[in-house]
């Protein structure tokens, strides 16, 4: 058993072991003033078939991985407010990482700081300097579903390094991750103004750069806008984000956009999902899904959904690249604890070869405290 693997046996055993929680773990003092700590083990089982071979491994689950964390928040007499947010990976080896070479360790370095940041916040809207979500960092990814652990728009974060098989069983060099994306947002050193709230609706603009990576020097900057809403038994949320990157020495401007809008009736649990994106003179998808959150116990709620990714003109124009997909994710509402499992089955065409399909099975447990 590698090393890998027993740690996050380890820490699966942990999940399991947990007592129920109670209060949140919150100090304030008396004078507005307060720190929060916070956390989460996301454990998983990833079983990939290329066509030809199974793999199988425990995994610390991409779409929303083992984390810790600790907010420190100051409310003024005036109403404004200012808080210093870390958040970091524990360094677990990502279900993304994986593929049919490559077995990740257990290995923490300063890029899995997600989060380091100074958020003044008032009647004008919220400013955050540091390392955090650009503007258009989440855009894409709204989903009421309650099933995000087993699968999303993000389709990487189950299996997205592992590679393409060719028909004659040889591989290609062609990475899941290469012919999926969602195009939206993510973290970097940045300085982001939101506009305060109008009826669910702001307004977002960041620029930002890697401040984290040793190589590579890119200036980003990006826009968005946000909503969301309840309505009678309606629930909403959505998104809308334009980004431009260029080297900051100059050279080609990238540009995309992406977008996701997601619905919820509430006394039903009926559900839908729907995002779109692209890359500007480079690839676009559209994703859907459809789901049911259900009280079928009184100890949480269970919730069932399928999806379905479409993808055009990645890595080559022309091409074609679809996923489906069938979830159930359970809650433990008293352990802070969810269940959940999911099958994905994933296709890729172009004019250039011809590929296996392939299929994921991605089952896992998050405790959040």
């Amino acid at each position: 058993m590698t090393r890998s693997t027993t740690l996050l046996a380890s820490s699966l055993l942990a999940a399991l072991a947990v007592p129920a929680v109670g209060e949140e773990l919150k100090y304030a003092n008396d004078t507005g003033g307060s720190v929060t700590f916070h956390g989460q083990l996301s454990p998983a089982y990833l079983s990939f078939d290329d066509g030809v071979k199974t793999y199988d491994n425990l995994v610390d689950n991409a779409h929303s991985n083992s984390r810790v964390g600790f907010n420190l928040d100051q409310v003024f007499n005036n109403g404004s407010r200012l808080r210093f947010k870390f958040e970091a990976a524990l360094g677990a080896p990502q279900s993304s990482n994986f593929s049919q070479d490559v077995e990740p360790i257990w290995e923490w370095d300063k890029t899995d700081i997600r989060k380091a940041e100074m958020i003044y916040s008032g009647n004008f809207g919220t400013i955050y300097i540091g390392q955090g979500s650009m503007a258009t960092d989440g855009v894409g990814k709204h989903d009421l579903s309650g099933t995000t652990m087993a699968s999303s728009v993000t389709t990487n974060d189950t299996a997205g390094s592992y590679f393409w098989r060719l028909s004659d069983g040889t591989l290609s060099d062609i990475a899941l991750k290469n012919v999926y994306s969602n195009f939206d947002g993510s973290r970097k050193g940045r300085i982001r103004y939101d506009t305060p709230d109008w009826n669910g609706l702001v307004f977002a603009a960041s620029y930002g750069t890697d401040i984290l990576q040793d190589y590579g020097d890119t200036d980003y900057w990006d826009v968005a806008m946000y909503y969301s809403a309840e309505i009678g038994d309606m629930e909403y949320a959505a998104g809308l984000g334009y980004g431009w990157s260029q080297p900051s020495g100059g050279g080609d401007t990238s540009e995309r956009w992406a977008g996701s809008f997601s619905a919820l009736h509430r006394p039903t649990g009926l559900n839908g999902t729907l995002a779109t994106g692209a890359q500007i003179d480079g690839g676009s998808y559209v994703y859907g899904k459809a789901g049911w959150i259900a009280d079928l116990w009184s100890g949480g709620a269970s919730a069932f959904s399928v999806d379905y990714y479409g993808g055009n003109d990645f890595v080559t124009d022309g091409s074609t690249s679809t996923q489906w997909g069938v979830q159930a994710e359970q809650y433990f509402d008293d352990w802070n604890l969810e269940a959940y499992v999911g099958y994905a089955a994933y296709s890729f065409e172009d004019d250039v070869a011809r590929y296996k399909d392939a299929s994921s099975l991605l089952a896992g447990l998050r405790w959040s405290f």
